[in-house]
């Protein structure tokens, strides 16, 4: 009993199979007695109401799953009766489509979980119209009525259906989005720490790909934590429970970790040179890739809801290696010495973050940063210019739609697979446009084929049933992990529904095939020629921001080092945003990539500014790592003239991003000057900390003249941009 138990526990903590199984649930639900009633028709229309009611869903609490339900469920409404009322009248039908759309995409720009709702209402609209266009008969009766068909009471019944479900559901799985999205950061976190390890790999590895390597699962550490951010914010409330007080703490350890994996004690490529010891090398190897596995069972504890196990391996390693590097210390000077030593501090503090990460009576999490939050008519404000990423994806989408319903007009045909193509493929970026593109080719095709096997291979309406729901369930399964399957999975599903409803399945096969890449062929000019977001265009204003928020970062640091350590919202909020900022850099240099020949401006230079920056942000970490209060107050003084000269280059890089007009420039040899007079200092600290302030100011300087050489800017348009932001 108890196998089978933890058996189901690894079945619910899978999202992606959860989802499936409510989705198939629901499905089945209505398919069998659909079929006993000689009703399957009403149940397969239903069934596309849950597969538009699945999309809407995002992770929330009871109260708020609610509450977003009937918000769904009303615009589904609005939307099927819109199309319903506009649909006998060609011109108003297309009028009404187009300002339907862009409001609706608009909508999207409240929140996170408004994005999903507004997609899935589309979906309503877009399945009222193919009910609609092969119901001659409904569309006689709605010039004279004014009320819903029997099609769109269906699809919001279906979506209905589903939302009862998966309410009912929550209780037994409430927390597990935040739980699996703790999981992907401690694995991701693992995966980082195990591409560090090869930096001490007695094989050769090109540095430079490695350092790119990190810069790239940055953006997936950062992605997660942040999607777990958004998650807990739901769940916060004035009494929490120590379920979520236990999440919210490995959360906050997973900063702490995050920093010291991220954190660079010095130049490692020299490393090898300079360190003529293979035994330590490979015993810092060792370590890294220990800790990379404890992060790997955290991440397996955390999702299947089991205490942790801490690797004694790990915690026996670093003793090793300590009772090494004290031989080590004897024959090695201190320049060299001093950073080996304080990396292996930061490994002994993250072992110990791991080993207490259990819950205990004792454990407290920190104040929470409270949300960010602009008003509604803010919100929408800001996405009501030229300039918004929201209003420019609204204003291609709804020409998207009204080239298809024209299309369709123009000739005659019932082909709204073109509109739900478009709809499904066109994405807010280039690249994200052209990588579903890909997917929704290779996956219709697929579908299509399996589907045309299956309807010779069962012929009979029962079985075709329950291929449709299985189809249901593994789109569903595989829609966040494999979106080419997922295609693969709905098409066949399409192609069983329009086969119980209309017997048109092998009909309906090559203008599937046409539509499909009609809607492609849409999605791919529009995101190419309208209102397009080049990355060279964005890349400025993302380099702003990461400065920015380095400059915070560092202050936060040299504060402490001045009164002292804490971990307060101030240093949080600054380290998070630097992180942040430095993920969004990282993208977009990857973007640019796959963007046209002639729209990658300079990429090699985007992509050494992007990998400096990251190297800026290892450097800040490995000072805030080891931050601590220093007791002369001559240092003092000078690390606040330290970080105010820093702080100034900073500034006068984004002034060359900004502008054409070049402020002077930054020289290290000013900071050297300062510098140097404590390079005969007692304290072996204090020189550590001089020298990683050093590292700090040559990245600066590489960023300065980067900057300068690379002229980012474009256009005037886009320096107001950047200044907006």
């Amino acid at each position: 009993m108890l196998q089978q138990w933890r058996k189901l526990t690894y079945l619910t903590a899978n999202s992606n199979f959860f989802i499936a199984l409510k989705a198939f649930l629901a499905s089945i639900t209505l398919l069998i007695p659909g079929y006993f009633l000689e009703l399957s028709a009403f149940s397969v229309t239903a069934v596309l109401g849950i597969v538009a009611a699945v999309i809407s869903e995002g992770d929330d609490s009871i109260k708020q799953r609610i509450i977003n339900s009937l918000l769904a469920l009303f615009c589904f409404a609005v939307s099927s009766l819109l199309v319903s009322l506009l649909f006998p009248y060609p011109l108003f039908f297309l009028i009404g489509s187009c300002l339907f759309s862009f409001a609706i995409i608009i909508l999207g720009s409240l929140g996170k979980r408004y994005v999903t709702i507004s997609f899935a209402t589309l979906m309503i609209a877009v399945y009222t119209m193919l009910g609609l266009s092969h119901d001659a008969e409904s569309a006689t009766l709605l010039t004279t009525e004014v009320e819903f068909n029997p099609y769109s009471l269906l699809l919001i019944a279906g979506a209905a259906w589903y939302f009862i479900i998966s309410t009912v559901l929550l209780k037994v799985t409430l927390y597990n989005p935040i739980r699996e999205q703790l999981a992907d950061i401690y694995f991701s976190l693992g995966l980082y720490q195990q591409e560090k390890a090869k930096f001490f790999s007695q094989k050769k590895h090109d540095h430079k790909t490695i350092r790119h390597t990190l810069s790239t699962l940055n953006i997936n550490i950062v992605n997660a934590m942040s999607a777990c951010r958004t998650n807990i914010d739901y769940h916060m409330d004035k009494s929490l429970s120590h379920e979520l007080q236990h999440l919210i703490h490995l959360y906050q350890e997973a900063q702490e970790l995050h920093e010291k994996m991220t954190s660079s004690h010095f130049h490692y490529d020299s490393l090898k040179r300079n360190l003529n010891n293979d035994l330590i090398i490979s015993g810092f190897e060792q370590v890294l890739k220990q800790l990379a596995n404890a992060c790997t069972q955290r991440a397996n504890a955390t999702l299947y809801k089991q205490a942790y196990a801490h690797d004694n391996g790990l915690t026996w390693s670093l003793a090793i290696l300590k009772q090494e590097l004290l031989t080590l210390e004897k024959s090695v000077e201190w320049q060299l010495f001093g950073p080996l030593k304080l990396l292996f501090r930061n490994l002994c503090k993250a072992d110990e973050l791991l080993i207490n990460s259990e819950p205990t009576s004792e454990h407290e999490f920190l104040v929470m940063a409270p949300r960010e939050r602009l008003s509604i008519k803010q919100r929408l404000t800001n996405a009501l210019h030229l300039s918004s990423p929201v209003f420019r994806h609204a204003i291609r989408l709804t020409i998207g739609i009204a080239l298809g319903i024209g299309i369709i007009f123009a000739s005659d045909l019932h082909g709204y697979w073109v509109v739900l193509t478009t709809l499904f493929v066109l994405q807010p970026s280039y690249s994200a446009t052209r990588l579903k593109l890909k997917q929704r080719i290779t996956g219709t095709l697929m579908g299509i084929i399996i589907g045309a096997i299956l309807l010779y291979l069962f012929p009979t309406e029962r079985s075709q049933l329950l291929l449709l729901a299985i189809s249901a369930f593994l789109f569903f399964y595989y829609l966040r992990k494999n979106y080419s399957r997922a295609v693969t999975y709905i098409t066949l599903l399409v192609l069983l529904a329009f086969n119980v409803l209309y017997q048109q399945g092998y009909i309906v096969t090559l203008p599937r095939i046409i539509d499909t890449l009609t809607g492609c062929s849409i999605a791919y000019l529009l995101v190419k020629l309208v209102l397009p977001n080049w990355q060279y265009k964005q890349f400025p204003k993302y380099l702003v921001e990461a400065i920015t928020a380095n400059q915070a970062y560092f202050h936060e640091i040299i504060n402490q080092y001045v009164s002292g350590k804490n971990n307060e919202l101030p240093y949080r909020v600054s380290r998070r945003k630097a992180y942040v900022a430095d993920s969004h850099l990282t993208a977009s240099w990857k973007d640019m990539q796959v963007e046209p020949n002639d729209k990658r401006h300079k990429l090699n230079h985007v992509y050494d500014i992007s990998r400096r920056n990251h190297a800026m942000l290892s450097a800040l970490s490995a000072l805030g790592v080891h931050r601590n209060k220093i007791i002369d107050v001559r240092l003092q003084q000078d690390l606040r003239l330290v970080e105010q000269m820093i702080t100034q280059a900073l500034a006068q890089t984004k002034n060359t991003i900004l502008s054409p007009i070049n402020d002077n420039n930054f020289y290290i040899s000013e900071l050297e000057k300062l510098l140097k007079r404590y390079e005969n200092d007692d304290n072996k600290h204090t020189l550590l900390l001089i020298q990683k302030l050093k590292q700090i100011a040559e990245i600066t300087e590489e960023l300065q003249i980067m900057a300068d050489e690379m002229n980012l800017v474009a256009d005037t348009p886009a320096r107001s941009n950047v200044q907006e932001s």
